[in-house]
């Protein structure tokens, strides 16, 4: 029984891709497995052939500037849940795509483009979409990838992808603005990106045992699966990885057998066998020990258990599948049954540890499997312990400070032997009583229950579950959350007269956020423990929007009113906050000074707006094709934005949808930008335009910039910057460089571009404050250690002050915009504090020695850096 729904992956009917280099595959529905693979033939080795987005090949498959965006369609949900709307389903889906995106050691990126037209014409560009249809019952969403047959670097480029969720937001998942809507959109976007199911309770685990949250959105097995397709040159430099084999006694290889890592009060990261036997654990967050088990893929991984959750087999290149081993007993490396007598691997930055082998047992059928987690919550005193009229939770919570018994049950969907223990690793240990049986859900299986009280230490965070039955095991990862606190609760939330709002409570802390439906609200003060007061993003007019608030421990003030995983029988036990955005007149898009353009072609757009509230980087502009790709977004006020567009070749000609996000403040515009035919001998600027120094991702006041694009020089060029000439330093009809005048003002410049012959569209190049200058580097005795000569020398551990000249302002209120580096390696940033003279004084401290060599001090704003200063280090 699956209560909070499988989520599977199906291809959309509704739209329909071509491209003219390749035959597209189609992908049926995609349900688990890690990546979806394809291997060159049926005898080893076996190396995967991935499906995967192309970020690198220069052909038509490859994604503009490495994104991939995602258009939702106007076709909106039908039915809504009380104070549910359209406005608060973008924004769900905005924050899912943004997760995804957010994957540093990715080189994929990952956008929300804004509404799009059900009926629009496709795209040649690869990119994504998110439609609303009628779901089967208890499916919570869908995605899939469509691929094309054709390889590309050793790969099978997708182009294009799907998310489906349902018509009736209503349902389960829904409304949309509890977290359960949001980690199902997660859940779909990684789908849609290339990833399958895992059994480790992250995001892409199977619905049933997948334990992520609004602050815990992903998990390492996420990011390793997104990094092993995406990964940024050099990424696995920063992680671990293991490799082994998993054979019977016989020697015969276990096939999509599921390896698991798990650190017992840390992550777990996991993959499959391939048809050898042999696996590959990559992306394994370095300095950890580890313990590594095997377990079967449980009796629904293939579909059969009709909930939905069947994975697509990998297949070799005629499309022939790689059927899994039958099922065997779950053991941990080497061959143990109890974790405390499991081998560890330890697991160093850029390691790699092989022969985890392990030798399994085969067995007639699973022992069990999909185990869900429950616990009890006293509502009154707002603690998970037992109360005869107390609530049940899940997934289950253990309060680590409460010197309390938690309870435990353990709710299988079919029936299950009575373990001889159930283990909590990490600072919890076995029930204070043996595990007994429970009648827990009515129509459900017995469930098994046991009592916890925390250890002193115990930490909080994800704890991984481990059942014995004496003659097999269960591992259920992230199965249990260690709190220090009870849920949080929400009293009241009152306007004030200056547009804040006041939430009052219990259980807040210097970690709370208050979501408004599911938008991040902006924190102005709170006093930590039951009042903070936020600004309210921007809302749509006469909205009403459901207020929650979230810890970082994963709890959030809906559990207690019952609405975060609705138990069975259950019901509600309240409603929650809301709060009503005043009644105005309705926003629009006054004017736009650019509504067509033709293919291959770039221009700045310059829009105004009227009722709206414009906040920087809060904000959406899309035109609803995936060949209409927007390069960036300057808001200016309010009601004003400038934005960078480029049509991309051989794009779809036609009429496409222009719309505008900015929080809950949604504007539409059907059929109001036009793509026009090629314009013969017409410059085309790529953007974005960059510094030609690769190392300084910025441009400033006397610096170069490289310009590249198609027919740039066709006689004398005359290239200006906010109406004045610059420098050339260098022209051909694909690449023009250029002098950034000195001094300059930051912030966008429009560029305009004369090829000697024709006109390019002005287009808008961001300029940056130059990085500062390093005026000085010293101990904390004041010390020189920069200079000529310096006065000393620095050692491990050493804290520095590195004063600099010229730094932004601004830094101050974002510091992670700055960095250090010494002899390239970052070095922990203390504090930034005011100097003399206008300047700033820098505190690192030292992390690592460099054997009294001397060694370049470089700090970095926003990817520029400034000229080094020299300091020796022992």
């Amino acid at each position: 029984m699956i209560r909070r729904g499988p989520v599977t992956n199906r291809m959309s009917l509704g739209r329909v891709l071509s491209i003219a280099v390749a035959v597209l595959l189609l992908v049926t529905p995609s349900r688990a497995y890690y990546q979806y693979i394809h291997y060159a033939g049926r005898t080893a080795p076996f190396a995967p052939i991935y499906e995967k987005y192309d970020l690198y090949s220069g052909g038509p498959t490859m994604l503009p500037n490495k994104t991939v965006t995602f258009f939702v369609s106007d076709q909106s949900p039908t039915t809504y849940g009380p104070n549910d709307s359209f406005p608060a389903v973008l924004s769900q889906v905005k924050q899912a795509i943004a997760e995804w995106n957010a994957v540093t050691s990715s080189d994929l990126r990952v956008a929300f483009g804004g509404v799009e037209s059900s009926s629009q014409a496709p795209s040649v560009t690869p990119g994504g979409d998110v439609v609303f249809i009628d779901l089967p019952p208890g499916l919570l969403g869908m995605g899939g990838v469509t691929v094309s047959t054709t390889q590309v670097n050793g790969f099978f480029p997708v182009v294009h992808s799907i998310v489906e969720l349902d018509l009736d937001a209503s349902q389960p998942p829904g409304p949309s603005y509890l977290e359960s809507y949001f980690t199902t959109a997660v859940h779909e976007v990684g789908h849609a990106l290339g990833l399958q199911h895992t059994w480790t309770g992250a995001a892409m685990s199977q619905a049933i045992v997948r334990n992520t949250s609004r602050t815990r959105p992903l998990d390492a097995d996420d990011l390793a699966g997104l990094s092993v397709l995406y990964g940024k040159s050099g990424w696995a430099a920063s992680y671990g990885s293991i490799t082994g084999r998993i054979t019977y006694a016989n020697g015969q290889p276990v096939v999509m057998a599921s390896v698991v890592a798990i650190s017992p009060t840390g992550p777990a990261v996991s993959a499959l066998t391939d048809p050898n036997g042999a696996y590959r654990i990559d992306g394994m967050p370095a300095n950890l020990g580890y313990l590594v088990y095997v377990h079967p893929l449980p009796p629904d991984a293939l579909g059969g258990g009709g909930g939905g959750e069947g994975i697509r087999l990998p297949v070799d290149l005629a499309g022939q599948p790689f059927n899994p081993s039958g099922a065997f007993q779950t053991i941990f490396y080497p061959g143990i049954l109890d974790p405390q007598q499991a081998a560890v691997v330890n697991v160093t930055p850029g390691s790699v540890t092989n022969n985890v082998n392990i030798q399994v047992q085969p067995r007639p059928a699973t022992t069990t499997y999909d185990l869900e987690t429950f616990c009890k919550l006293d509502p009154g005193s707002r603690s998970y312990q037992y109360t005869p009229n107390g609530m049940t939770v899940t997934p289950a919570f253990i309060n680590t400070v409460s010197n309390q018994y938690g309870m435990l049950i353990l709710q299988p969907p079919a029936s299950i032997p009575l373990p001889q223990s159930v283990t909590i690793l990490g600072g919890i240990g076995t029930s204070v009583q043996p595990p007994a049986f429970f009648n827990f859900l009515a129509g459900s299986p017995q469930a098994v229950y046991g009592y916890y009280i925390s250890t002193l230490g115990a930490g909080t965070g994800p704890r991984h579950l481990v059942v014995n039955f004496g003659n097999d095991i269960y591992v259920l990862p992230g199965a249990v959350n260690l709190v220090q606190k009870g849920p949080p609760l929400i009293v009241s939330a009152a306007p004030n007269n200056d547009g804040t709002v006041t939430v009052t409570g219990a259980g807040f802390g210097t970690d709370s956020s208050v979501y408004f439906d599911g938008l991040k609200a902006t924190t102005i003060s709170t006093d930590s423990q039951s009042t903070i007061t936020v600004l309210p993003p921007p809302g749509a007019s006469g909205q009403t929007s459901t207020i929650t608030l979230f810890n970082s421990d994963g709890q959030n003030s809906m559990i207690l009113l019952g609405l975060t995983d609705q138990v069975p029988g259950q019901p509600a036990t309240g409603q929650p906050q809301t709060y009503q955005y005043p009644v105005t007149a309705p926003p629009q898009i006054s004017s736009m000074s650019v509504t067509s353009l033709p293919v291959t072609s770039s221009a700045a757009v310059d829009i105004t707006t009227s009722n709206t509230n414009l906040v920087d980087g809060q904000v959406t502009v899309g035109f609803g094709s995936d060949d209409i790709t927007v390069r960036r977004v300057w808001v200016l006020s309010p009601t004003h934005l400038k934005a960078d567009l480029v049509v991309a070749p051989n794009a779809t000609l036609g009429s496409f949808e222009v719309s505008l996000v900015s929080g809950f403040q949604v504007i539409t515009q059907p059929n109001s930008f036009q793509i026009l035919p090629a314009q013969a001998g017409l410059p085309f600027i790529a953007l974005p335009i960059a510094n030609f120094d690769p190392t300084q991702l910025t441009l400033y006041a006397g610096s170069i910039a490289t310009v590249g694009g198609l027919n740039l020089a066709a006689g004398a060029v005359q290239l200006t910057l906010n109406g004045a000439a610059v420098q050339l330093q260098f022209v051909s009809p694909q690449q023009i460089n250029f002098f950034v005048p000195t001094p300059f003002a930051s912030g966008p410049a429009t560029l305009t571009l004369n090829n000697g012959s024709v006109n390019a569209f002005p287009v808008l190049v961001q300029i940056d404050n130059p990085p500062p200058s390093i005026v000085q580097v010293t101990n904390q005795s004041s010390v020189a250690l920069s200079g000529n000569p310096p006065s000393g020398s620095a050692g491990a551990g050493d804290l520095l002050n590195v004063v600099v000249s010229g730094l932004d302002p601004t830094v101050l209120d974002n510091p992670s915009r700055l960095e250090v580096t010494v002899s390239g390696v970052s070095m922990p940033v203390l504090g930034i504090t005011p100097a003399a003279n206008g300047q700033y004084s820098i505190q690192i401290v030292l992390t690592q020695s460099f054997g009294s060599t001397q060694v370049p001090v470089m700090v970095w704003v926003d990817g520029s850096s400034s000229q080094p200063a020299s300091i020796v280090v022992r």
